[in-house]
């Protein structure tokens, strides 16, 4: 039988000095793959910010001096500023309250253009702040710094709100910017800052009544004088132009806007606005489409709003509409407890909002935010970027629970909310689906979610809040 030489290695092994040397280089490999890999991680949510950015500006800036926000935003601030009337009834009509229009003031004394790109890159901060803060008042850890279950969470919540993220950057309007103040006040509120809170979310308030929603929740809440400051800072913020740019006629810009475009929601069908039905989203306008059309089959024709409706018809629009927003008020107050009690004895964490778990209150501010849209007289797609809050509030849940009804919800937010873009659909069945009310449809069954997320009893509330639990942990 053969033998090796005593002292030669054996046949099988790798040549003298390389036994070592393999394992730990393949070792080093994986680890820098690893490396790389938690990198891409951590900063994924930079990266996915630049790229959004960087997307959507040829979007926003491509109109030029044609875009919504020269003709309607600029122009008006121009009137403003030359003491004219800006509430008009005209195509592209400034339909807003005046504080719009004097904050919009700086940007008329630059060329229009230059002023659209100032435009963005104020919804470029504005947005920022309202991922970040949202985020944050889901107890998320800092986005530069994502490990774990939370780049699942991450990437859920921009799914399901990428959509509605970019209409109001499509159409160059306030809506962002609202979003952040409201985010801004929710933040004070959770520090216990209730007057400045109450001053953010009563300059929301001043460009789009929505946000007034915040003034009986504080009143429920057990802060009253927190409620009259946000009614009475709306209010001030839009008598502010009166002073400063008086009208030659003596009008108040603020009694224009009432006379002229607010008056119309109560001689009007529910639904009706200055714009055509189809693009309002909210409750109103979904009864109104039925109640004209039914279900319709194709996206021609669709309804306009301008239709001759009966006395009979009408009635029914109304019933139905705020019969129905009642139901949604009085199941939202009933799964925030009884009035009253105060945030911190119902489980909001504590107030250095950096405590892991995601705080009461901004799954309160979730559900607000969905019946702001809903019970709106009129809600685009612009304004569902509020939706940022319970698109996050639900992605957390998802990912910690293993709760079967969030599970059928998600396939139902998905096909309501990021398939309607007209990107992937095309422009007759994106109409249709807006005619079918989708978007009404992602509101409704996020805000069942944040029902279902909601405490069932303030006591079983922990300070680390309802949510707390696996993804907090892997933070």
């Amino acid at each position: 039988m053969d033998s090796l030489p005593r002292n030669s290695p054996p046949r099988d092994l790798p040549p003298s000095g390389a036994l070592g040397q393999a394992p730990v280089a393949a070792t080093l490999l994986l680890a820098a793959a690893d490396r790389r890999g938690e990198w891409w991680k951590r900063r994924s949510a930079l990266i996915a910010a630049a790229v959004f950015f960087i997307a959507m500006a040829w979007p926003f800036l491509r109109r030029g001096e044609n875009s919504e926000f020269v003709v309607c935003y600029l122009r008006a601030a121009h009137r403003m500023l030359a003491g004219q009337i800006i509430h008009r009834d005209e195509p592209t009509a400034y339909a807003y309250p005046p504080a719009m229009a004097m904050l919009t003031a700086p940007l008329a004394q630059l060329p229009a253009k230059t002023a659209l790109v100032v435009w963005y890159l104020v919804n470029v901060v504005a947005m920022s702040f309202v991922v970040a803060g949202a985020w944050r008042l889901l107890g998320g850890p800092p986005l530069t710094r994502l490990h774990g279950r939370w780049v699942a969470v991450f990437w859920l919540g921009v799914l399901l709100a990428f959509r509605f993220a970019s209409a109001p950057l499509e159409n160059q309007q306030f809506d962002v910017v609202i979003a952040a103040l409201l985010v801004a006040g929710c933040l004070c509120l959770r520090r216990g800052r209730d007057l400045a809170g109450a001053v953010w979310l009563g300059a929301a308030a001043a460009m789009k009544c929505t946000p007034l929603l915040f003034a009986p929740y504080l009143a429920w809440r057990g802060r009253p004088r927190a409620a009259c400051v946000l009614a009475l800072g709306a209010i001030v913020l839009n008598r502010l132009p009166d002073f400063f740019w008086p009208q030659a006629g003596g009008q108040s810009y603020l009694g224009d806007w009432c006379g002229t475009f607010l008056a119309k929601v109560g001689r009007s069908a529910p639904g009706v606005w200055d714009s055509d039905l189809v693009l309002n989203q909210s409750l109103s306008g979904l009864v109104n489409r039925f109640a004209q059309s039914g279900l319709p089959g194709s996206a021609d024709p669709l309804p306009s709003g301008l239709a001759a409706l009966s006395p009979e018809t009408v009635a029914w629009i109304r019933w139905w509409t705020y019969g129905t927003g009642l139901i949604l008020l009085a199941v939202t107050a009933w799964r925030f407890g009884r009035p009253g009690q105060p945030w911190m004895a119902a489980g909001v964490d504590s107030q250095d909002d950096r405590d892991a778990g995601p705080s009461p209150l901004g799954l309160e501010a979730a559900a607000l935010a969905c019946l702001m849209l809903l019970l709106s007289p009129m809600s685009s797609k612009a304004h569902y970027v509020v939706l940022v809050l319970p698109c996050i509030a639900f992605a957390v849940a998802y990912v910690e629970r293993r709760d079967a009804w969030l599970r059928v919800l998600l396939p139902v937010l998905l096909l309501t909310g990021p398939l309607t873009s007209k990107g992937l659909t095309g422009k007759a069945l994106g109409d249709l689906t807006l005619a079918w009310g989708f978007p009404t449809w992602f509101a409704l069954a996020l805000l069942l979610a944040v029902w279902r997320l909601l405490p069932a009893k303030q006591a079983e509330t922990t300070a680390a809040g309802p949510l707390a639990g696996r993804v907090g942990k892997a933070a």
